[in-house]
């Protein structure tokens, strides 16, 4: 019963954690689910012998470079379908294969760093293990489908972790276990190349087992492995920072706020990793109380790094080595690269951070006696259980996951966002209208309140008043909003969240517009005109055309109309079309010049040079004129 207790509590959480995690089993596709997968028909397509371009290419609308994530996805597709149950179930599995792998890594750990101790080992990583099972921080990184870009890396992290650490030999490495220990990295890179750090970590420990080497039997050719971690790392990175660049980016920042944003991600993270608080999809930064107590608590997190290391180098210290780890796993959400995910700080940032975080807590409560080191790893235990018990009861439902935010966060731009977005799409605009106004930020505040009020013209007074003038007006006045950033916009990107949000409510509002007047030439034309400047090229087209053949359409607009449709045209690839229209365009009183312009690039495009080289003169003739 001894030798075997520390593994029917390990085995007893995981049940629990598990079980917790099957009441979302059959839940719906959730959030960005229906981008990678529902709607993801180029994955789905995918036939087998043409795997090998997703080491190429990336495979879902947002463009992120994860092959493994997609391949992943790619297997649940061809085999199940779009079971949601079938992609929970796997998110599931790959989380209780990561149970064996924490278990040896910290008895690896322990023995290591407290040999006088390794008779405790099994008992330390069982109760690191189940608190690591029970963690609340797992719930979205395994309930959410798309948490599988988290918690597929955790399992590959605490491979190469586990590889690594059998490299070491008392007078050398094995050359077996460094090789398989980079495979391993590179599966981790694939799957999420913000997992870097573990190839920091990993260098780490293999730097400090060449230190262990008697110094007249140590070898400097050891030191390429270590090495060899870090530029694998490197050259994948750089690899999936060009795939990427289709993703939109963030200007770099350098000022106070910029240390300040770091600093307070660093202390959220640790916050995160140790808190008993309930959990949340999104979170404030800037707007959190508690800003500054989150920037005093990563000043504290990087002193006990820098603590951590010089202990470790020369005691071996178990408690540095975790402070170390914790560091690197979170260093890539740092925002030192300012990155635009609408929260700076979430549980999935953290899914493979708190495993040290809890070797850590765990390390300190062991220094105490037998009854009070129960009685302290319960309190932890204990509110940690109840989270992941009632968390995944949120993501049964989009909604219900956006009401428990917003309960917590109402004056959050972010939070406030998607729940007047489910609002309007139900009608209730009162309500939407209380949820803009708790909005904290000032201009967002306005902005979200305009939004509101467009959308009640739109909807309720055109309808009755017969009347698309007013709805035109104020929807007219939202646009130019859409590239107006605050310059806190470059230090909380959380601020950046509204304008993709609200480019798709506009170019709804105005189809909406449209299919109440159809016949209204300047609905369709200001329709048209607004998809043609979001680049929904083909949509623009329909409604551009139907205003180029409306009668009501004036005579001194006809050669714009005529332009902006030919232009919709060339957007969507028909030239011929294109051309037409151009030219038609040229031939209205008055005309408009600028479609000389378009038939430049038309003429290019069908390798008509002559033609292109005569229309771009009259393009910059025109310009200068």
């Amino acid at each position: 019963m001894q030798r075997f207790a520390p593994f029917v509590l390990v085995l007893t959480c995981a049940v629990v954690a598990a079980a917790s995690y099957l009441q979302a089993l059959n839940a719906p596709f959730l959030s960005d689910d229906l981008l990678y997968i529902v709607l993801n028909k180029k994955i789905a397509d995918l036939h087998f012998s043409e795997l090998w371009r997703l080491l190429v290419e990336p495979y879902n609308p947002s463009f992120e470079f994860l092959p493994l994530r997609d391949l992943s996805f790619w297997i649940d597709i061809a085999f199940f379908g779009h079971s949601p149950a079938i992609f929970r179930g796997h998110n599931v599995l790959l989380y209780l294969l990561c149970l064996p792998f924490v278990y040896s890594i910290t008895v690896s750990f322990w023995r290591y760093c407290r040999p006088l101790e390794a008779l405790s080992a099994p008992w330390v990583a069982a109760i690191v293990t189940a608190l690591f099972a029970l963690h609340p921080a797992l719930v979205e990184s395994v309930v959410w489908i798309s948490g599988r870009k988290y918690i597929l890396p955790d399992f590959f992290s605490l491979l190469a972790i586990w590889l690594a650490f059998k490299v070491k030999r008392d007078q050398g490495f094995s050359s077996i276990y460094a090789l398989a220990t980079l495979v391993a990295l590179v599966a981790v890179m694939f799957s999420k190349s913000s997992y870097v750090g573990v190839a920091a970590v990993i260098s780490l420990l293999w730097i400090v087992f060449w230190l262990d080497i008697p110094a007249q039997q140590r070898r400097r050719s050891l030191l390429l492995w270590p090495l060899a971690s870090l530029l694998v790392a490197a050259f994948l990175l750089l690899i999936f920072i060009v795939k990427n660049q289709g993703m939109d980016s963030v200007p770099l920042y350098f000022g106070f706020e910029a240390v300040t944003r770091s600093l307070a991600v660093l202390g959220g993270l640790t916050r995160i990793a140790i808190s008993p608080e309930a959990r949340h999809f999104t979170r404030p930064v800037f707007g959190d109380p508690w800003f500054p107590t989150m920037v005093g608590l990563g000043v504290v997190v990087l002193g006990a790094v820098g603590w951590g290391f010089v202990l470790f180098l020369r005691k071996r210290s178990l408690a540095g080595l975790a402070v170390i780890v914790f560091f690197l796993l979170c260093l890539p959400y740092l925002q030192l690269i300012p990155g635009k995910p609408p929260s700076l700080v979430a549980d999935r940032y953290v899914a493979l951070a708190i495993w040290p975080a809890i070797l850590l807590l765990v390390s300190l409560i062991w220094r105490f006696k037998p009854p009070l080191r129960a009685a302290l790893v319960l309190l932890v235990a204990l509110p940690w259980l109840y989270q992941t018990v009632e968390r995944p009861r949120d993501w049964r439902s989009e909604i219900a996951l956006i009401d428990s935010d917003f309960r917590t966060y109402p004056e959050f731009s972010v939070t406030a966002i998607y729940k007047i977005t489910y609002y309007l799409k139900d009608g209730l605009r009162d309500e939407a209208s209380v949820a803009a106004s708790h909005i904290s930020p000032p201009e967002m505040r306005n902005i979200t309140s305009k939004w509101v009020h467009a959308d009640r013209v739109v909807h309720v007074d055109t309808v009755s008043a017969n009347n698309p003038h007013e709805a035109i007006r104020l929807l007219l006045e939202l646009e130019p909003l859409l590239d107006q950033q605050s310059a806190q916009a470059k230090w909380d990107t959380s601020r950046m969240f509204l304008r993709p949000k609200l480019i798709v409510t506009l170019s709804d509002e105005w189809k909406a517009l449209s299919k109440e007047f159809p016949n209204d030439a300047a609905v369709r034309y200001n329709t048209g005109q607004y998809l043609f400047n979001m680049k929904y090229f083909e949509e623009a087209a329909i409604h551009l055309r139907a205003v180029s053949e409306s009668k009501d359409t004036p005579e001194y607009a006809r050669g714009t109309v005529f332009k902006t449709l030919g232009l919709a045209l060339l957007g969507s690839g028909q030239l011929v079309e294109a051309e037409a229209s151009l030219r038609k365009s040229l031939a209205q009183s008055p005309p408009d010049l600028q479609a000389y312009c378009g038939l430049t690039e038309v003429y290019k495009l069908e390798g008509r040079i002559e033609d292109a080289v005569q229309a771009q003169a009259k393009c910059i003739s025109n310009d200068h004129h």
